[in-house]
């Protein structure tokens, strides 16, 4: 057994050292002036948030306890040089203390923050630098837009706090305080007001929640929030299962408006024009992952459900969502094709410019005086541009299914679509819309990655019956059959008009069999007094097309007839002109070969001009020239005809009316093929006698 009496001094030694360093720590906390380490506290900052910090004020440190803290006098910390503004936060006080039996144990947890009249002043410039971003060099964006990792707070005060931000992206302009009180039982402990623009109207926000003081991390906590930007409406109550843990939690809300293309100025996210909605879902958040589930609402009086993933860990956003309608009325698409049909209170409505300021002596300044008002546009393709820059901003991949759709002038069914957006070029395919009879199907390109779009649509007629496009005015369809058909063009321009004033391709449409009302085609020939009396009469019959192919060829937005024609079993009905897609005039002309003989029948063609907006009906005064006859108009149109059918559908050509009909035209050019010219024989000489 060792001999401890013999190694008391050595223990009295130790003992005594101990007390001395411990004594020594007592008098060194005691009387240190902590505002020696002010530089170096101020560096530390600087270097983690990489923004330029001063300490002007005092620096205390209470390290003898469970919690020791340090408290802080006017702290001060730069906004990045290219800010408008040089100071992003300033505080009269901060005080900031640690657990140290927590931070023993690995863990990181702030028994109470506290902050006198803080001053937080941030901002993004155009080009989407900014100053909130720590960490970066002058404000350039971070590799990772993962949430900030906080650490557990038990306590937060904020006392007499303002709150200024202006973000050139979104342009928004906010001002407003921000209060957290430690009243326990106070309903709004936590408030955020922010008043101020969002794209030039009037933005407002509210945030509430309970006090901040003794918050359990294993508690979640509550905060409600109330935003009205212009037309737009949101209300949100959002859950933190950890609170101050931003990469988790859980949300509720609702949000309306006029046009859900103007949420960009709130998410940045790209969303379709739409007419009036409301929507709502819940929404868990995890790290960078958004997910919307329980999505449902009303787009115009088109109804709507479906989940939204919304990944932001990338380069650019991804947003994913398949969604669905069980009606959708066709007529709430017409924002999403470019129509303008925002009210004028909407976030992207134009500003009306400030009224002009008087002069010293109250007269107005000389201006010049302000241009008329453009007339409403009298086209018929939309000439909204595409938001290129936002399209460019994110990535999509959406599915989309309308089980019943209400079209007034269109007997359809059923729309469907999936669309793929990456780095600037979006891609609808397939995309489809089903009718009772048929459908209209293909795909739709837009290259928005470039400085002018550029669009491919290749869209397919399949087996459309005509005899479903009636309406109550007529006795019976004009035309019957199975229409079959492909447009495939290319243009560039950020619109739909733009697209076609510069489209090149080709639009064919091909009725292998059918019918059409008698009186049209009589007229065509024209037989006024048979086509006349056919219109007037109650009984109005049918003749038979055998084949009927209408194909245009379409070169820098100039549309022009390559082969129209209807072979009917009385008349032959061809056509020529042009379409003029820039400004939407139309120049055509139909004319009339009867195969029999006919007396009263006037050589003059129905025309069709105007706009394609206001079409006009007319029969071209002037004659025309001598015809050549059904023989040598079919010979004329067989070959554009034999390669509109190929276009169309490889198998037309195989159709027994279409090939019959070819069979007839080759038929009747060799008939008028003159036979080569005879060659007299020799003249015999007689013979020698």
């Amino acid at each position: 057994m060792p001999n401890l009496l013999a190694d008391r001094p050595k223990t009295r030694g130790f003992l005594i050292v101990l007390g001395a360093l411990v004594l020594l720590g007592v008098v060194f906390a005691l009387f240190f002036d902590w505002n020696l380490f002010r530089p170096t506290l101020a560096r530390i900052i600087a270097e983690k948030t990489g923004r330029h910090t001063e300490i002007r004020g005092d620096l205390h440190v209470h390290l003898w306890s469970f919690e020791p803290s340090a408290e802080v006098d006017g702290l001060t910390m730069d906004n990045p040089p290219w800010a408008q503004r040089s100071v992003m936060f300033t505080a009269d006080q901060l005080t900031v203390s640690v657990s140290l039996g927590r931070l023993l144990r690995g863990q990181v947890v702030v028994p109470q923050i506290k902050v006198v009249r803080p001053a937080i002043d941030v901002e993004r410039d155009a080009k989407g630098r900014a100053s909130w971003e720590l960490g970066t060099e002058e404000g350039k964006p971070q590799k990772s837009s993962k949430p900030v990792k906080i650490p557990t707070i038990r306590s937060l005060l904020i006392e007499s706090g303002t709150v200024r931000v202006s973000d050139g992206v979104r342009k928004l302009k906010l001002e407003g305080t921000l209060n957290a009180s430690d009243t326990a039982g106070q309903d709004n402990g936590f408030e955020l007001k922010l008043t101020g623009s969002l794209n030039d109207k009037p933005f407002r926000a509210e945030l509430h929640g309970g006090p901040l003081i003794n918050l359990d991390p294993e508690h979640p906590y509550q905060l409600t929030a109330h935003i009205a930007a212009a037309d737009i409406k949101v209300d949100a109550r959002t859950s933190f299962p950890k609170p101050f843990d931003l990469a988790e939690y859980s949300m509720k809300f609702e949000v309306s408006g006029n046009d859900l293309a103007d949420v960009f100025y709130l998410t940045g996210l790209a969303l379709p024009n739409t007419p009036p909605y409301r929507l709502s879902a819940d929404v868990e958040h995890r790290g960078t992952l958004f997910r919307m589930d329980n999505l449902k609402g009303r787009l115009g009086s088109s109804d709507i459900e479906g989940t939204v993933e919304i990944e932001t860990g990338r380069t650019r956003p991804k947003f994913i969502a398949k969604v669905r309608s069980d009606t959708l009325n066709i007529v709430d698409l017409a924002p999403t094709l470019g129509h303008p049909a925002a009210p004028a209170n909407t976030l992207s409505a134009q500003t009306p410019p400030a009224p002009t300021k008087h002069t010293r002596h109250g007269a107005p300044p000389t201006a010049a005086p302000a241009p008329p008002a453009a007339p409403p546009s009298q086209w018929l393709f939309p000439d909204a541009d595409l938001q290129v820059n936002r399209v460019r901003g994110m990535d999509a991949d959406v599915t989309y299914q309308a089980h019943s759709v209400v079209a007034p002038k269109m007997p359809m069914k059923e729309v469907n679509f999936h669309l793929l957006l990456n780095n600037g070029v979006l891609k609808i395919d397939p995309l489809s819309f089903v009718l009772d009879s048929g459908k209209f199907a293909g795909n739709v390109t837009i290259d928005a990655s470039k400085d002018v779009p550029e669009s491919t649509i290749d869209m397919g007629i399949d087996a459309v019956d005509l005899g479903q496009f009636t309406s109550a005015k007529l006795k019976q369809p004009p035309l019957q059959g199975s229409m079959t058909g492909r447009l495939k063009i290319h243009g560039t321009g950020a619109s739909i008009h733009k697209l076609a004033s510069t489209a090149d391709g080709t639009v064919s449409v091909a009725l292998p069999t059918g019918q059409m009302n008698q009186p049209l085609a009589e007229l065509t020939g024209i037989d006024v007094f048979k086509g006349l009396g056919l219109i007037f009469s109650d009984k109005q019959p049918n003749v038979a097309i055998r084949c009927g192919v209408i194909d245009f060829q379409a070169q820098k937005g100039a549309l022009d007839a390559r082969s129209v024609f209807i072979d009917t079993t009385t008349v032959l009905i061809t056509g020529r002109g042009h379409v003029d897609l820039g400004d939407e005039r139309l120049d055509l002309s139909l004319q009339g070969d009867p195969k029999k003989v006919r007396f009263f029948r006037l050589r003059s063609p129905i025309t069709l001009h105007g706009t394609l907006l206001h079409p006009a009906i007319g029969v071209k005064a002037e004659n025309l020239a001598a015809q050549a006859g059904v023989a040598a108009a079919l010979g004329t149109l067989l070959t554009p005809f034999a390669a509109a059918l190929a276009f169309i559908d490889p198998g037309l050509a195989k159709n027994k009316d279409c090939s019959a009909v070819v069979a007839e035209a080759q038929a009747d050019v060799s008939d008028q093929t003159p036979p080569p010219a005879h060659t007299p024989p020799p003249a015999q000489t007689a013979p020698p006698k």
